[in-house]
């Protein structure tokens, strides 16, 4: 006889898997080892397992929206088929034989079932799943062992309840003899017990998935090189190398936008300006002999002007001369000083130098 539709509990079963991977959904190593048809070592658990895994978890979800006697007497045949599958397993074997009782329990008690059995199977489904898992290293297994002990408590909550009956007090003779419902005191500690169980459970799933992220960030990281080794290492840089007097600067090539020559009145009408005006752009003036204090005569010969662009602003420098490109490596070492990103090595007259590269955003 069909019961009424079951409403499922309002808080959701405790190892219901969320919409991120569940953390005790079978693995994909252990899903596929037994669709492998050619394998050299035999699987530890018998291939009819998966689908008989499959068939109880269909009748458990039906059970959750509708218990009906056939309903319930199917869930406990494949209850029991599993249980045949997996007898050398220990934990798994007494997690069905705890299900088995609890459905065998509901069966004779179709009119009176509560929410806390349907969820107690769903989450003994769950708990099984994750028993199945391959890992059996490090805090998989101390899970395994949380969750199968976890789950045990909760049928002895169960069963203490199961067992709270009908109570029918002695009678003196003459009295009349009737059958008198008594309430059971420890029920609603049985069922604060089981509450907190359930928190619990939830609580050691979270912890889990959040130890699984760290260890995935922690592997990202390792594969990562040490940002820090990259810079200290030479890199590859294209430089043009300039005069000041006496003082040789390199700049990134592909900031170089253009070399102007100017007027020899240049100096003597705009020297003390920041900023001024060349074709249609403004440019920002920078005094290299000032900034470094470099000493020597004025500028030989005509003035040019090496203007850069950093950051979509012009800049320029007045140079005596631009002597040549280079493709070589940059170092970084030394006493740079702030207004420089690193240095390079080449010849100059016939003698080694080395050769301050200017940051430009410094300026």
């Amino acid at each position: 006889m069909k019961s009424p539709i079951f409403e499922p509990a309002m808080e959701p079963p405790i190892l219901e898997p969320s919409r991120e991977p569940s953390l005790l959904e079978p693995s994909f190593e252990m899903e596929n080892i037994f669709d492998r048809e050619s394998s050299l070592h035999p699987p530890s658990v018998p291939i009819p397992f998966l689908k008989s895994i499959e068939k109880m978890e269909a009748q458990l979800l039906s059970l959750e929206w509708e218990i009906t006697e056939e309903k319930l007497q199917k869930t406990r045949e494949e209850v029991l088929a599993l249980r045949e599958l997996l007898k050398q397993k220990a934990d798994i074997t007494s997690i069905l034989s705890d299900m088995e009782k609890v459905l065998s329990h509901m069966m004779k008690n179709e009119e009176n079932i509560k929410p806390p059995c349907i969820k107690f199977l769903l989450d003994s489904k769950e708990t099984i799943k994750l028993l199945m898992r391959k890992e059996t290293e490090g805090e998989i297994d101390i899970y395994k062992q949380l969750a199968y002990l976890g789950i045990e408590a909760r049928f002895s909550c169960l069963e203490g309840r199961q067992e709270s009956k009908i109570i029918q007090p002695s009678f003196s003779k003459g009295e009349g003899v009737e059958k008198t419902e008594v309430s059971i005191p420890g029920e609603k500690k049985i069922e604060d017990m089981s509450n907190k169980m359930s928190c619990f459970m939830e609580k050691v799933e979270e912890i889990f998935r959040t130890m699984k992220q760290q260890i995935s960030r922690l592997e990202e990281t390792i594969r990562k090189p040490p940002a820090a080794s990259l810079e200290a290492g030479p890199k590859p840089v294209n430089v043009i190398i300039f005069k000041v007097d006496e003082k040789l600067f390199g700049v990134e090539s592909e900031k170089v936008f253009k070399l102007f020559k100017v007027p020899n009145t240049f100096q003597e009408k705009y020297s003390n300006q920041q900023k001024i005006r060349l074709r249609d752009f403004e440019v920002q003036m920078i005094n290299l002999k000032e900034i470094f204090s470099i000493q020597g005569g004025g500028l030989k010969g005509e003035i040019k002007i090496l203007t850069v662009k950093d950051n979509g602003e012009y800049k320029g420098f007045m140079v005596d001369q631009v002597l040549k490109k280079l493709s070589t490596l940059s170092e970084k070492g030394g006493e740079l000083g702030e207004y420089f990103s690193g240095v390079i090595h080449s010849t100059y007259q016939e003698q080694p130098v080395e050769i301050p590269i200017l940051d430009l955003k410094k300026f």
